[in-house]
């Protein structure tokens, strides 16, 4: 499974993988059975990095695999307490910059291949 054909959605404390396609629900599950926290998962934040989904949700931190949705590791945020959690995603500046410095070099092969045309 691909995860460029997916998207992913949280609500009331489940996440799931729709196809982008079809709509379906490639895969889906529930927050609650990787932690013993008794809270409310009703709003969170969901980010998407590379293969990885990074979930904050009532005062915990959750990554899972964009794959299955299997658990890689959780964090309570011990002392942060329960509420909403911001989180900014890094890698997408770094996605942005790489993809411009793709463009320039291909900017500069094609300018020097129409010079190199326009000399013949």
């Amino acid at each position: 499974m691909r995860t460029k054909n997916k998207f992913y959605i949280l609500s009331n404390g489940r996440v799931a993988a729709i196809d982008k396609k079809s709509g379906d629900i490639a895969w889906e599950v529930k927050l609650r059975q990787y932690t013993k926290a008794g809270v409310s998962f009703s709003v969170g934040q969901i980010v998407l990095e590379g293969d990885k989904l990074f979930i904050g949700v009532s005062g915990i931190l959750f990554c899972l695999s964009a794959q299955d949705g299997s658990l890689i590791w959780k964090n309570d945020l011990k002392g942060w307490g329960y509420n909403f959690i911001s989180m900014a995603n890094t890698s997408s500046g770094e996605a942005a910059q790489e993809q411009g410095s793709r463009s320039a070099s291909m900017a500069a092969t094609v300018a020097v291949s129409a010079a190199t045309l326009s000399t013949k």
